[in-house]
């Protein structure tokens, strides 16, 4: 009797809130955790460094959750972003080459720039005196230059016994700094080239190189034609005073 008396007895108060105490104390977290009031969690209930980038989801911080000047050079990865170019290279010789993840730029000695042109047709020279501008190129200012003509004479409808005599000048530069003048007495029978050559000093603006020529006839009493084409050739160089 005794024995089923305490097996129907009811547990007491102080035994029920401790189960209940337990109860709480074991689901309560799992609760807490599925829970939480929405924006309850903010910057300052996180820890530093507790949310990292295999916590975050795909494209889930976008351009918008960013503040402007949060992530910094040392932030990101070289690999996959281009930092902001920094540096020069030294004027006149040298080019930049490579640009690494940093934004530093490397450099290495630049070739030399090489400028030409040619005549689309051949230039009619009649003038003993006032000479015939037979091919003119523009070249960049801030550099010397070495240039190269050759102009090919062509004379036609003289007589026998004349004798043509033709002046080429190569000019280059401002104000024609630098030239060369050659004369040649030219054949009846295919054209005669004049080979040219001049060394210009730089300039900081653009300059000029100039292939122009005049022409003499003596002897017979019909003015022959003169036909003068020519090529221009003009390359950087490193120094010419």
């Amino acid at each position: 009797m005794h024995l089923r008396a305490l097996a129907r007895r009811r547990p007491s108060a102080p035994m029920t809130f401790s189960l209940v105490a337990l109860f709480m104390s074991l689901g309560g977290v799992g609760w807490a955790a599925t829970q939480l009031p929405a924006d309850s969690v903010g910057s300052s209930q996180l820890q530093n460094g507790a949310v990292t980038n295999t916590k975050l989801a795909v494209n889930s911080v976008g351009f918008r959750k960013i503040f402007d000047g949060s992530i910094g050079i040392h932030k990101i990865n070289p690999q996959t972003v281009q930092a902001r170019v920094s540096g020069t290279c030294l004027a006149g010789n040298q080019a930049i080459v490579s640009i690494d993840g940093a934004g530093k730029v490397g450099c290495a000695s630049a070739p030399p720039l090489q400028f030409g042109a040619t005549t689309t047709s051949p230039v009619v020279v009649a003038d003993p005196t006032t000479p015939a501008t037979i091919l003119t190129k523009s070249l960049p200012g801030a550099s010397s230059y070495i240039a190269f003509a050759t102009p090919y004479v062509q004379v036609s409808n003289g007589q026998p016994g004349q004798q043509v005599t033709v002046s080429c000048t190569l000019a280059v530069g401002p104000s024609t700094a630098a030239t060369q003048t050659r004369t040649v007495t030219v054949a009846f029978v295919g054209p005669t080239a004049i080979p040219l050559v001049a060394t210009a000093p730089s300039s900081p603006n653009t300059i000029t190189a100039t292939v122009s020529c005049t022409r003499t006839v003596q002897g017979g009493t019909t003015t022959p034609t003169v036909n003068v084409s020519t090529s221009i050739n003009a390359l950087q160089t490193q120094s010419n005073s």
